[in-house]
């Protein structure tokens, strides 16, 4: 897991240090938004204001999942997106079925393909949600559930 993270990290820094100023921190000074019940976020990179690096190109947030809880259904028009989980037990639905995730587990998301991820009803699901370009609200399209991905 170890060399997954750290080939994780190099591989956006060439995106990141693009910005004015070279950026160290530390996610947990990051502050913390709830997109849903049981469902938070915190921006690393990407446009907001919020503190995180500031990046066009990509954008970094890392997500928590309360037990049994999961992310909204939606797509992105144009924006490639990929999950990488670090903790915890899950399934995320895409290409039109679900699949197992465990920490280490990568999903990569092309664009207009409707996705959700979910932690499994005993414990909670962290993971980095990494979209290119980097993610904008007018990009996010919330779906409907597709047919067959309630249960």
């Amino acid at each position: 897991m170890k060399l997954r993270l750290s080939l994780f990290a190099f591989t956006l820094l060439p995106i990141v240090t693009h910005a004015a100023d070279p950026v160290v921190s530390q996610q947990q000074t990051y502050p913390t938004t709830t997109v849903a019940p049981g469902v938070t976020l915190k921006e690393l990179v990407g446009l907001s204001d919020s503190g995180s690096a500031h990046s066009k190109r990509v954008s970094v947030a890392l997500f928590h999942l309360e037990p049994g809880h999961a992310s909204a259904w939606s797509y992105n028009k144009v924006g490639e997106e990929s999950f990488f989980v670090l903790k915890g037990k899950g399934a995320v639905w895409t290409g039109h079925r679900w699949q197992a995730v465990t920490p280490g587990s990568y999903v990569a998301i092309p664009p207009e393909n409707v996705r959700s991820i979910r932690a499994d009803k005993d414990q909670s699901l962290d993971f980095y949600a990494i979209t290119a370009p980097a993610w904008t609200q007018e990009d996010d399209v919330h779906a409907a559930a597709p047919a067959g991905a309630d249960h």
